[in-house]
């Protein structure tokens, strides 16, 4: 019985080393391999490319009064489209004060929750510490039979400015059109839009 103890004991030995030996190559080798795709992928990058808009405008003198008639209806139509952006952002204030409302209620669920889960945590915590691991009469080990519990995440308690500037991106913040009539109005009068295409990212070498 005794020569059957220790060779549990050595054999328990010398697993428990051979993982802790083994662990950090491994942990190296993975690092390595996350490198060298890093580097694989960012040599491989392919070019991004932003298509911008030059304006010639039109020649002569009836050309350029026309010119004259789409600015002032651009910044009509600017105008237009300022003027009931304040005026939705006044009518959205009830419903962002309502989401606000329902984001503190679900808050405070989520913050019951929390508490629980923390009490449980330290509770675990506290077992964990105050535990002594053995070794029984066969040989074997005997750690803390508990399961690990991690520390709960706290939630983040909701702002209403967020929620207001959320609500008014999708209500209020909207392209009222004004550029593409300037557009058509532009080349009406003779002018022309010209698309120029530049790379803005992994641009390749000029030879």
């Amino acid at each position: 019985m005794q020569i059957h103890k220790i060779f549990q004991f050595d054999r328990y030995t010398e697993i428990h080393t051979t993982q802790q030996v083994k662990t950090p190559m491994r942990c190296g080798f993975s690092v390595l391999m996350i490198i060298l795709s890093i580097l694989t992928f960012a040599g491989c990058a392919t070019p991004r490319f932003q298509t911008t808009y030059r304006y010639e405008p039109p020649a002569g003198a009836a050309g350029l009064m026309c010119l004259e008639k789409c600015e002032k209806k651009l910044v009509a139509c600017q105008q237009h489209c300022a003027i009931n952006s304040e005026i939705c952002v006044k009518q959205i204030e009830p419903q962002a004060d309502e989401r606000y409302a329902e984001a503190l209620k679900r808050y405070e669920s989520e913050m019951n929750l929390y508490r629980w889960q923390l009490q449980q945590y330290e509770f675990s915590l506290m077992m964990s510490r105050t535990y002594v691991p053995y070794w029984d009469r066969r040989g074997y080990y005997h750690p803390y039979p508990g399961p690990v519990v991690f520390p709960p995440y706290r939630p983040a308690k909701p702002k209403r400015e967020e929620i207001f500037s959320k609500l008014r991106a999708e209500k209020c913040d909207v392209d009222c059109g004004c550029q593409p009539l300037y557009d058509a109005c532009f080349m009406t009068c003779g002018g022309k839009k010209i698309p120029e295409v530049k790379c803005i990212a992994n641009c390749p070498k000029e030879k």
